[in-house]
């Protein structure tokens, strides 16, 4: 695991539950350089079009806008950008399964461990 390229990593993590997005953006401010929050697909599209990342974590169900549509939109301009997947769906299910297809990188099952969620962005920005 690459520790200082993660520390300076700018994320854009869009999450609609509030808890969980305020306990995991804490965790990810610690370690990460910068973290910019959007609390659906379109306010992530938005801050995405308007700013540089490195790396984006999002959620699959959200409200306005789902977080496989907001990739959908974000892969249309960006094939390279890392994107991690939180979710609370198995491996099989369709979604993640259709986010392979479309550029997801890696994903990580909710809850979310914080050591399971750094694994995967280590993974995510050394493919």
């Amino acid at each position: 695991m690459n520790i200082e390229l993660i520390k300076n990593l700018k994320v854009l993590y869009v999450e609609d539950e509030i808890v969980l997005r305020d306990t995991t953006c804490s965790s990810l401010n610690s370690i990460l350089k910068e973290v910019v929050v959007a609390d659906n697909g379109q306010d992530g599209l938005e801050i995405f079009n308007n700013d540089s990342f490195d790396l984006i974590i999002t959620d699959l169900s959200m409200p306005v806008m789902t977080g496989t549509e907001m990739i959908i939109e974000i892969r249309k301009q960006n094939k390279d950008i890392p994107i991690v997947v939180t979710t609370a769906y198995g491996s099989q299910n369709e979604d993640i399964i259709k986010l392979k297809d479309i550029g997801m990188d890696e994903y990580v099952m909710k809850p979310v461990d914080m050591m399971k969620l750094i694994q995967a962005i280590d993974k995510a920005i050394n493919k």
